[in-house]
């Protein structure tokens, strides 16, 4: 009997044991998910505000009348840094979500912010104007890392340029294959009207990964002239 009751004890002992670390590993990964979700949220860091207000300076020292069509704004941002097209705010993301556009979307633009499609349309023209962004990286510059769980149709997206103010608004979201490239299209491969003025944004998923793509479709809503300081 004392036997038995030895064992039994050390049968129980050891289950609780397991109980009780399985509770701590479930406690960990949540603490884990919660860090991930607003431990690394991709507010703009100090350094980064920084250059962005260079880029808003640098803009409205050349204060040239910004033209309808992105002509004007594309000659005053080759004098930027980095040759920025255009700063973006997506409110659903924080309210201090802000990151420039630069051309190109080679590892270095992606390193330093968003980039923009070669061959797809200007902020605000007519057309497609379709940009990528980082979820993950190996520096940790992660602008588009709430992306998926943040954003919903009806968001606002807006791209300040030189001289305008341009507002988009959400329409929907998808995830893709990495080689579907007709989002880029100027009917973002989905038969949007491309008369229409179309802003797609793309990145990786799953947020460590880069097995699919999720994207971003979005139509202009309205427009304005940027307000000197804004």
């Amino acid at each position: 009997m004392t036997v038995g009751r030895t064992v039994g004890e050390t049968v129980r002992g050891a289950l609780r044991l397991l109980g009780e670390l399985l509770v701590a590993a479930g406690l960990m990964l949540g603490l884990f998910a919660a860090w991930l979700h607003w431990g690394t949220s991709p507010q703009p860091t100090a350094e980064q505000r920084a250059v962005n207000e260079q880029i808003l300076r640098a803009w409205q020292a050349r204060p040239t009348p910004a033209a309808s069509g992105s002509g004007s704004d594309a000659a005053r941002s080759a004098q930027v840094p980095g040759g920025a097209l255009a700063l973006v705010r997506i409110p659903a993301l924080g309210g201090d979500w802000q990151y420039p556009v630069y051309p190109g979307v080679s590892a270095g633009e992606l390193a330093k912010g968003l980039g923009h499609y070669p061959h797809t349309a200007a902020p605000g023209a007519v057309g497609n104007f379709a940009v990528a962004g980082h979820r993950s990286s190996d520096t940790g510059f992660e602008p588009l890392a709430d992306l998926p769980d943040d954003i919903r149709p009806g968001d606002a997206i807006v791209v300040d340029t030189p001289g305008q103010e341009y507002v988009y608004t959400v329409d929907a979201t998808e995830r893709t294959r990495p080689g579907d490239v007709a989002v880029l299209d100027p009917d973002q491969g989905r038969r949007a009207d491309p008369a229409r003025r179309l802003l797609t944004v793309t990145t990786c998923t799953p947020r460590y990964g880069s097995s699919g793509r999720f994207v971003v479709f979005a139509h202009l809503r309205s427009s304005s002239a940027r307000k000197a300081g804004a």
